[in-house]
């Protein structure tokens, strides 16, 4: 019989689909014929509308409103899953009952705690497993020891997880799942640059004059700069008036080349996006991190910064700095950072994710 695999992700882009499409490559690679659905759970959410733009707006116009939410919503972990739980249960209980899933992986933190309460009413034992896709911080409703499997993005988050008691036996250090087309043939950094090219995307959740001041900046050096705006459409409308004219600069909105996009870059000056940034580490593009998303972002430079994946810019001063010191030298410091990047072993969550999803498909749910 044809496998069926339900992966719950959220929208039509942005990290949590980008996680869920490599999942389902890395398992359509191993298991041609399995019926794989990346099914967005919000639909699961009465009066859910696919617009993320309600999403853009809390995470950039009411940041502290985003954290507050997010703080709560963690620290309070039994209450939050019990609460996701009541609007959801009928329309997962229909769309569990039609699918019939074989196994559930769950890629956003909203949907592992509420989903265990909605297998449980309906007393059904399908084996779920959750992959955390944030790096450091990371809200506790990923955490939930009744998973199948919880995967884990890095090491230290693998002996944080020990340490908070979860089983050994039910917890695998992956890596982060990124598609394979984010895979540069040649890994060893150019020996010959004349002009850097520089890839800059949503370089701040601030305001559109700080990521102008940020374009500005990069701009003072000798390099060729793309903006990347994404689903931004407001940041872009903003950036093309006000960069009528201005030499070596393209401002692209959303974009479905971003693999193409790296693997011409020489260094990525973003927010701290989890899958943004491992993206680029798995293309060994250096990083210079220029924002983040507060609360589940907000720590993700360490990572970057402790394996000397790149560098945190908390200015325009502080960017034009890094620039410097990257480029100084025949680009020494370039070619290092990038030659570092060579040695990470997190950027093949994937495949270790689809190998241990078939592993257990030969456990029955009784519907």
């Amino acid at each position: 019989m044809q496998k069926r695999i339900l992966i719950l992700t959220t929208g039509n882009g942005g990290g949590h689909r980008s996680s869920s499409d490599a999942i389902k490559s890395a398992l359509l690679e191993l298991l041609p014929n399995a019926d794989v659905n990346a099914y967005d759970a919000m639909e699961f959410m009465p009066g859910y509308s696919s617009n993320e733009q309600g999403y853009i707006s809390l995470t950039s116009r009411y940041r502290l409103l985003w954290k507050v939410f997010f703080e709560i919503t963690s620290f309070f972990k039994g209450i939050s899953n019990l609460v996701l739980s009541k609007p959801i249960y009928k329309r997962f209980r229909r769309f569990v009952l039609d699918y019939k899933p074989d196994v559930i992986l769950s890629v956003h933190p909203c949907f592992v705690g509420s989903v265990n309460i909605c297998l449980k009413k309906m007393k059904l034992s399908i084996p779920f497993c959750t992959c955390i896709i944030d790096l450091v911080k990371h809200s506790y409703l990923w955490h939930d020891k009744k998973c199948e499997i919880t995967f884990v993005p890095t090491s230290q988050m693998y002996d944080l997880l020990l340490k908070k008691g979860f089983e050994k036996e039910k917890l695998v250090h992956s890596g982060f799942p990124i598609n394979e087309s984010f895979n540069k043939i040649n890994k060893n950094p150019r020996t010959e640059i004349s002009v850097p090219n520089v890839l800059m995307v949503s370089p701040s959740l601030k305001s559109d004059k700080v990521t102008l001041d940020l374009i500005l900046t990069t701009l003072k050096h000798n390099v060729n700069l793309t903006v990347v705006t994404g689903s931004n459409e407001k940041l872009k409308e903003y950036l093309d008036k006000k960069l009528i004219g201005t030499n070596n600069v393209t401002v692209l909105g959303y974009v479905r080349d971003m693999d193409k996009r790296l693997s011409d870059a020489d260094v990525l000056i973003a927010k701290a996006g989890p899958n943004m940034i491992l993206e680029a580490v798995k293309m060994c593009v250096p990083i210079l991190i220029t924002g983040h998303i507060l609360g589940q972002e907000e720590r993700n430079y360490q990572y970057i910064v402790e394996n000397g994946y790149g560098f945190k810019c908390d200015s325009p001063k502080e960017l034009s700095d890094a620039l410097t010191r990257l480029f100084a030298n025949d680009y020494e410091l370039l070619k290092k950072t990038s030659r570092n990047e060579q040695g990470c072993n997190d950027t093949s969550g994937a495949k270790v994710v689809a190998e241990h999803l078939l592993k257990t498909l030969n456990k029955v749910p009784n519907y």
